[in-house]
């Protein structure tokens, strides 16, 4: 078992084709934990997080749709996606 400073252990990585030339990278590692990674030039936002009866529901929405994160992506990155 990892310590408070390690990283846990990882078992295994698969990743989902998705539309527009993105991607969803599932991580598992050995405590039981998974990652999320959607790898795109652009960022998302978490929008709703939810504990169901089978397990949890996390829904994101690229950060253009609503919310202050692309405009801030770009504001960081520059419109080229590189960072300023």
């Amino acid at each position: 078992m990892a310590g408070a400073d390690e990283r846990p252990v990882e078992i295994g990585e698969r990743e989902f084709p998705l539309s527009g030339g993105r991607t969803l990278r599932v991580t598992e590692f050995g405590n039981g934990g998974i990652r999320l990674a959607v790898h795109t030039g652009t960022p998302y936002v978490i929008t709703s997080l939810e504990q169901t009866e089978g397990g949890a529901v996390l829904g994101l929405s690229p950060g253009r749709e609503g919310s202050n994160a692309h405009r801030n992506w770009v504001r960081d990155h520059g419109e080229d996606g590189r960072p300023e």
